[in-house]
This record gives structure tokens, C-alpha cells and sequence, in this order.
């Protein structure tokens, strides 16, 4: 039977899921169905940019809130980051992204009044894994680690469903499963025409980072929540690890903190600063150009 693959575009992402065990066409359209019911779904929870959404709903009130699992989960994960971080990695970041114009309407027009993103730990509390308190409305923001989580989960759900050799590719974000390496290139942040080197990557996840993607005005999607301005001291991240929502979230993490910040967890890195020199730890083994 003949390997699969499948593109399509969700969540404002444009996914490839190359799956290398034979299957039928059956089984092959029953994953498909399933993995975009699964991003209808998330992104029906935690989009900002969707009225409707939970997080939306959640910004208009205070106190006892009913949330899914994942919510708690992918919260779970900010608190571990948000003090190695510098407080940097921040998911209360919502209104202030959205006060500088990368609002719902994608005004990309800075309000006059720039509402200032509240402390975490004192804003958010978790109850239990189905329920959090909130002391002050707050617009949640998962944008750091929220597409790592979801490869994840589609990982999970592929593995699950017995698949062994797969690559689930959201726009460079990447989860590879199999023996065999995936050679994949280091886009170079000022010309996405051209890379920078390239890596054999392991089975695992990769994630990368850059400030020349969703840009306005004076700002890219990576905003320091202290100072409301966009880092420009690092060009580009990319981050290897076990899991996709920690390498996700690293790739943002290191614009804000020194990688020996995050020595708690377990993960490879590359850097590129505004001189354009590469910093990089010992096991990211790429080929730089």
C-alpha cells in the first residue's frame, strides 16, 4: 500500500500529515476526518480571534470557571516556564496583543490605551483538572506553546491508531515518529527563500521561532508583556525536544531568557542573534552554512 500524505489548512496553520505505514483508504479517510474534527475543535476552544470561543467567553467574567482538560494542561505548562522565563511567558497576554491591533479584526492598529497583562499567579489559579478561579477577566492567550500542544495530541492520536512512521508538520512546527531521520532546514529569518543550515532530526519534535512572521508597525507575534515591545535582540530559535509543546514554547522562551534558564528541562536549541551569530548547545548537530 502507498505511503499518505495530506495538506490542508486550519487554526491559520497550513498542516502536512505524511504517514510512511501502508494503510487502506478507508482507514487513510477516517484519520483525515478525525484530525480535522480535532483542530475544528481546538480551535473553537482557544482561538482568540473566534467570537464564540471559550477563551473569548471567559474574558467577561471573574471567579469559578468549568474548562477542558487540555485548558489546564496547556496552563500547567506556563506555570512551569513563566518564572524561568523571566515571567515573560505569559497565556493573560491577551488583551495587550490585542490592544496593540493584532486584535480579531486584525485592525493591526494600536488602541490609544494599551491594557497591561496581569501577574499569573496571582490572576489564575487551578483547581482541579476541569476547573480554574480567575481573580480579574483576563483574554487567554496560547499562542507560545498552543500549536505544539495540538501536534502533540495529533501524535498521540496517530500512535494510538497504531501508525509507527509518520511527520505531523504545522508550518515548520514538527513531530517526526520513525527510525529513520527527517533532514529538515533552518529557515533563515531575513530571506524565507533561503536556510541557514540544515539538521538530521531524530524522532522527536522541532520547533522554531522568528520575529519576520505576523508583523506590524513596530511589532512581531513575540511581545514582552513587561515592556509591551517585540524582543529584537534574537532573529531566530529553533528548539528540539521530546515533546512538541515544549519545544514550542522554548522557541519562544529563548527571546526572553538564557537557555541555562530552562536547564530544567530537557532540550537541544539554536540562536540566532541580530549580528547574525549562531549560538547553539551541544547536541543540536546541524549543518550551518
Amino acid at each position: 500500500m502507498p505511503k499518505r500524505e495530506w495538506v490542508y489548512e486550519s487554526m491559520g496553520t497550513r498542516w502536512r500529515i505524511s504517514v510512511g505505514d501502508g494503510m487502506g483508504d478507508a482507514a487513510w479517510d477516517a484519520i483525515q476526518k478525525t484530525i480535522t474534527r480535532m483542530a475544528d475543535e481546538f480551535d473553537q476552544t482557544y482561538s482568540r480571534f473566534i467570537a464564540t470561543s471559550l477563551v473569548r467567553r471567559l474574558a467577561t467574567h471573574a471567579g469559578e470557571a468549568e474548562v477542558p482538560a487540555d485548558f489546564t494542561a496547556m496552563l500547567d505548562w506556563y506555570r512551569r516556564l513563566w518564572h524561568p522565563s523571566n515571567k515573560k511567558l505569559n497565556p493573560l497576554v491577551g488583551f495587550s496583543i490585542s490592544d496593540l491591533g493584532y486584535d480579531a479584526d486584525y485592525t493591526l492598529t494600536p488602541h490609544r490605551t494599551i491594557r497591561s497583562t496581569p501577574d499569573l499567579d496571582a490572576t489564575v489559579t487551578i483547581l482541579d483538572e476541569r476547573h480554574i478561579r480567575i481573580a480579574e477577566p483576563v483574554l487567554f492567550d496560547f499562542g507560545a506553546l498552543g500549536k505544539g500542544y495540538f501536534i502533540d495530541n495529533v501524535a498521540a492520536y496517530l500512535q494510538k491508531a497504531g501508525l509507527r512512521r509518520f511527520v505531523v508538520d504545522g508550518s515548520g512546527d514538527i513531530f517526526h515518529a520513525g527510525s529513520e531521520p527527517l533532514r529538515v532546514g533552518l529557515e533563515d529569518p531575513d530571506d524565507p527563500s533561503k536556510i541557514i543550515g540544515a539538521i538530521a532530526m531524530s524522532e522527536g519534535a522541532m520547533a522554531s521561532s522568528s520575529g519576520n512572521r505576523r508583523t506590524w508597525r513596530d511589532w512581531h507575534h513575540i511581545i514582552d508583556p513587561a515592556t509591551l515591545r517585540s524582543p529584537r535582540e534574537i532573529l531566530a530559535t529553533w528548539v528540539i525536544a521530546d515533546r512538541a509543546v515544549l519545544a514550542d514554547a522554548l522557541a519562544t522562551g529563548l527571546f526572553f531568557a538564557a537557555p541555562e534558564r530552562f536547564a530544567a528541562f530537557d532540550f537541544e536549541y539554536c540562536m540566532l542573534n541580530a549580528e547574525r551569530r549562531v549560538r547553539r548547545s551541544a547536541g543540536f548537530a546541524a549543518e550551518l552554512f
